[in-house]
């Protein structure tokens, strides 16, 4: 079991948005305790959110999106409805596109079009590390790409031997779609000089990691997470710290997303 905020950073949903679908009975928690209020989640309730994330996102609204869940498996169905979705978001004018864009990519899942592989868990240890980290409240997740052009610009800008793979750590105590609060972080032989936001430190040892790497788009982070979560629930561990991805393979040394290689990392400890 996860309390909400541990839930919220694993499925990237706020935790005000899960109390949102709780009030209106799309998800409640798996219990809550009697004394002190805790509201407890399942890996297994991860599925059913997704789905109604994606459906959110493809704009359904509640009633929209209690009805279609049950049905959610029938193809025939869904496609009926993504097809009515569809034309309602081509009379919208063109900030609708994103919505055109999810419906897409979830018509590709019904025609099996996968195109990210998922990995085992491991778990690990991870050595202590020398890192030059940016640290910033951005606007939204989706402007993180932006911390790594001013990191890129810094490393290049003052001749730092770098290496080509970065960390992102996400520092909020949940997921939050405003004022983020995100560190990113390549590796470096030695330590240089701090200026301003870009800080020379050292990140460090995590004596156990529960461990996943997926293949592909960032988009597969949603079934990697839901398989991490999956494990350590299924062998008894508890998450001890933040959640950091780990970019092997990105836009710094592939070409194509196709290519691209993550590995999420979360401290754990026996629950």
């Amino acid at each position: 079991m996860f309390k909400i905020g541990e839930f919220s950073k694993m499925v990237r949903v706020s935790a005000r948005m899960l109390r949102y679908y709780e009030r209106n009975g799309l998800l409640c928690p798996t219990e809550v305790d009697r004394f002190t209020g805790y509201r407890m989640y399942s890996a297994a309730q991860i599925p059913l959110l997704s789905r109604i994330v994606a459906l959110r996102d493809m704009g359904f609204g509640v009633e929209e999106i209690k009805a279609l869940l049950p049905c959610f498996d029938d193809t025939a169905v869904m496609l009926n409805a993504l097809e009515r979705k569809s034309r309602e978001i081509h009379s919208l004018i063109a900030d609708e596109q994103s919505k055109l864009e999810k419906i897409a990519a979830l018509r590709g899942k019904f025609a099996k079009e996968h195109i990210n592989m998922v990995y085992e868990v491991e778990l690990k240890s991870l050595s202590a590390e020398r890192v030059l980290s940016l640290r910033e409240i951005i606007p939204t997740p989706e402007e993180e790409p932006a911390l790594w052009e001013k990191l890129s610009a810094f490393v290049g800008g003052h001749g730092i031997e770098a290496a080509v793979v970065g960390y992102s750590i996400y520092h909020d105590g949940d997921y939050k779609e405003s004022d983020v609060d995100v560190e990113i972080a390549v590796p470096v032989p030695k330590f240089g000089t701090d200026e301003g936001n870009f800080r020379y430190k050292e990140l460090p040892a995590i004596p156990q990691a529960a461990t996943i790497r997926f293949s592909g788009p960032y988009e597969g982070y949603s079934e990697a997470m839901e398989k991490l979560a999956g494990w350590v629930e299924k062998n008894g561990y508890a998450f001890d710290g933040s959640i950091r991805g780990l970019a092997i393979k990105s836009y710094a040394n592939a070409e194509n997303p196709i290519d691209f290689l993550t590995e999420l990392q979360v401290p754990v400890r026996k629950a």
